[in-house]
């Protein structure tokens, strides 16, 4: 027996089956329709890809509103570790494009000792370090690569002696360079590579934090 062809579906809206054309007409439709969701969808991932992008290098890189993780509080380090030493801490004032990585009580040389490590504003470094009851000799024993160049006067009654393991005239920037002087029964060294003017910086800051403790 043979079988029978299946009857066109009745389309509610027409009230009758479609003809060949309705039915082309429907589809192409129906695919310009998809075409145009997918494009819509395909606009929003975009978007939300960007937006990822964005806060990653949002997050990633560092501004200067927000401190590096690895950026340390030296002022707060000193007030916190005062009572474990007998004299001041001398902590230099410096503003905020100075930057400190390293602040911690240590030994320098056999003695006690305070120590903090700044990143100057042009990224060089310079290590401050004050050692309790520090003489001559010990200054000789720590300075004993690097040769005394000179003295630096920065102000009246700022002495430095200056010492230099390349020395090699007068370089504005300089590497293995170092600055000393004794105060309030310390000695006081500065030392790294940064610009000369970065050292002056830093050795007056010193000298004023030295005379707000000098009776």
């Amino acid at each position: 027996m043979a079988r029978q062809s299946k009857s066109p579906a009745v389309v509610a809206e027409l009230g009758r089956p479609e003809t060949a054309d309705e039915e082309a007409a429907r589809r192409a439709e129906n695919s310009r329709l998809y075409r145009a969701r997918k494009t819509v969808n395909n606009l929003i991932y975009s978007l939300l890809a960007t937006l990822g992008v964005v806060a990653i290098v949002y997050f990633a890189v560092p501004r200067a509103d927000i401190a590096p993780n690895w950026e340390i509080n030296y002022q707060q380090v000193a007030a916190d570790s005062t009572s474990a030493v007998a004299g001041p801490l001398i902590t230099p004032a410096l503003d905020a494009s100075w930057r400190a990585n390293i602040a911690e009580l240590t030994r320098i040389d056999g003695r006690a000792a305070w120590k903090v490590n700044f990143i100057t504003p042009s990224n060089g470094f310079i290590t401050f370090e004050q050692i309790f009851a520090g003489d001559d000799a010990g200054l000789a024993r720590i300075m004993e690569n690097m040769a005394q160049t000179g003295t630096l006067e920065l102000g009246a009654n700022q002495w430095w002696t200056e010492f230099d393991k390349n020395y090699g005239g007068d370089s504005s920037t300089v590497s293995d360079y170092a600055l000393a002087t004794f105060g309030i029964n310390d000695l006081f060294i500065l030392r790294g590579s940064a610009t000369k003017a970065e050292f002056a910086t830093v050795a007056t800051a010193v000298a004023a934090a030295i005379g707000k403790v000098t009776p």
